[in-house]
């Protein structure tokens, strides 16, 4: 008899979790790269994390970045979901954040500072 382990599709996690801006610190990005903080909060917890988006790209590219608050995320998926987070995943995180109007908002002072590489597909 062979057991199969059903895995929780990502989008399913989506839907019991919350994902907030938390803040963004100008002086953490460069001319290529945009970072902002986001919270992640389920019935069970909390995370916050940091999104790195790639500015210098034809696509606005973003992930979780990996710095000092990456194990907690990766943790919060593993505890509260039993799930591994994967690159796609982040990806999809990182697109559903650059949608919203504090992205934006961030992305606008971010042009001011460093217009070089933005794009105005990337307010869309």
């Amino acid at each position: 008899m062979t057991l199969t382990i059903q895995k929780v599709p990502f989008t399913e996690i989506l839907k019991n979790i919350d994902l907030r801006f938390f803040e963004f610190n100008m002086n953490r990005c460069d001319e290529r790269t945009l970072y902002v903080a986001i919270a992640i909060s389920s019935k069970q917890g909390n995370a916050v994390c940091d999104l790195i988006y790639l500015i210098d790209k034809n696509d606005l590219y973003g992930a979780i970045s990996l710095n000092e608050k990456y194990d907690t995320v990766r943790n919060f998926f593993k505890k509260h979901f039993n799930y591994d987070l994967l690159y796609s995943d982040e990806q999809i995180i990182a697109k559903m954040i650059s949608q919203t109007k504090e992205f934006k908002h961030c992305l606008e002072q971010f042009s001011k500072l460093y217009p070089k590489h933005v794009q105005p597909k990337f307010f869309h």
